[in-house]
């Protein structure tokens, strides 16, 4: 699976959600990564997960789910917030290997522990490699997820018939009438296709929304993989350039092509400009033991997890104000102390997700030169994007 998470979803008008004030965990908008299964068969060259992680089977407990629930409610109460808006992201490893009927009753639980008539608005999402899931599993999209899942699609990296399985499962699923998302971490298979090849396939499966993300240094890619996969930032800016540019011909020429995460995200923090729109307040991963971490960086740019807290031993408040936490948002805020994130005019709405040392010699990992190509051309193809937030 891609190591983080940048996914688009549109809260418009009609949508009980204040993008201007909403925007931390603290004030009630609340992006819950679950992970309580790490448990994957693939073997990606991206995972930040190690062998032993991706073979272990532990899967967090429905009683911990819904002791992690009340904890959550009892914060919120206690702070008097009225209006919670949650996104449950559905993360891993593979998610739907942990089974549809435990699936099902985790989802009930934390419906009715954190539900409507408290003030709460969930959003299940669920990320899948896709390959390995029955068509039975779109059934449980179309109920649980609004008729939406997302995927991860990586090109040709894992090989021609691996993309062939994964094809036609996309297939199916339009046919069967979900929409369905992409997640990409561009790699050099992706760069040898082309942008605007990999625009005009997405389009013509159908997809809905794709988000490309940069490939990340970590323990378990150290060395050959990431040395064979891992574009330079210079290019990953030029693909998004290409790819944006042919998103837009394709939409002036009537078709329909996924919405560009990036570029989506760009249109709506720029107008808000809001330097806490960008330091993952609003976020957290969770773990299957019931850690709290958040992706960051260590030796320049190698990516691990860094914990916060355990809410199963603990109180929600107690790690949202704690000083692993404090600590971390400090980094963000100050953007890890690099100089030129500090005087960038673009750190309010880079595509930095967590914030890192920049390679030498290299476009930065917010993709400077994909973003003054974006104020060059501020042709926005979404429409008024200004009452909306990315998550």
């Amino acid at each position: 699976m891609p190591y983080t998470i940048f996914f688009v979803f549109f809260f418009k008008n009609n949508y009980m959600f204040s993008p201007d004030s909403q925007v931390s965990i603290e004030s009630g908008y609340f992006i819950l990564t679950m992970m309580p299964s790490l448990f994957c068969a693939e073997k990606c060259p991206h995972c930040y997960l190690s062998k032993e992680q991706r073979a272990d089977k532990t899967i967090m407990s429905l009683e911990n789910i819904n002791l992690i629930c009340k904890k959550i409610d009892n914060y919120y109460k206690s702070k008097k917030i009225n209006q919670k808006n949650i996104v449950l992201y559905w993360y891993g490893g593979e998610p739907t290997s942990m089974g549809m009927a435990y699936f099902e009753d985790a989802i009930k639980i934390i419906n009715t522990s954190l539900s409507s008539e408290k003030g709460y608005t969930l959003k299940h999402v669920v990320l899948t490699s896709l390959v390995n899931i029955e068509p039975e599993w779109f059934g449980f999209f179309d109920k649980y997820c609004d008729g939406y899942f997302q995927t991860s699609f990586d090109g040709r990296m894992r090989g021609k018939k691996y993309l062939e399985q994964w094809e036609n499962r996309v297939k199916e699923a339009t046919e069967y009438g979900l929409s369905v998302g992409t997640l990409s971490v561009i790699n050099e298979e992706m760069l040898k296709f082309g942008a605007k090849e990999t625009i005009t396939y997405l389009t013509n499966l159908g997809i809905c929304e794709a988000g490309f993300l940069p490939f990340m240094l970590n323990e378990q890619n150290k060395g050959k993989k990431y040395n064979r996969f891992a574009p330079t930032m210079n290019n990953w800016s030029l693909f998004m350039i290409e790819a944006t540019k042919e998103g837009r011909k394709l939409h002036v020429q009537g078709k329909t092509p996924p919405t560009i995460g990036q570029e989506a995200f760009f249109f709506v923090q720029s107008y808000r400009n809001s330097a806490i729109s960008n330091t993952a307040s609003q976020t957290l991963f969770l773990m299957p033991d019931g850690t709290f971490c958040l992706p960051d960086y260590k030796n320049g740019y190698e990516e691990y997890m860094r914990p916060f807290g355990n809410i199963i031993h603990q109180e929600f408040e107690e790690i949202l104000s704690g000083k692993e936490r404090i600590n971390y948002l400090t980094k963000q805020f100050t953007r890890n102390d690099n100089n030129e994130c500090l005087e960038c005019a673009h750190s309010n709405y880079c595509v930095m997700e967590f914030w890192k040392e920049n390679k030498i010699e290299d476009d930065c990992f917010g993709g400077k030169k994909y973003l003054e190509w974006l104020i060059e051309n501020n042709e926005s193809r979404y429409g008024d994007l200004s009452k909306s937030i990315l998550c």
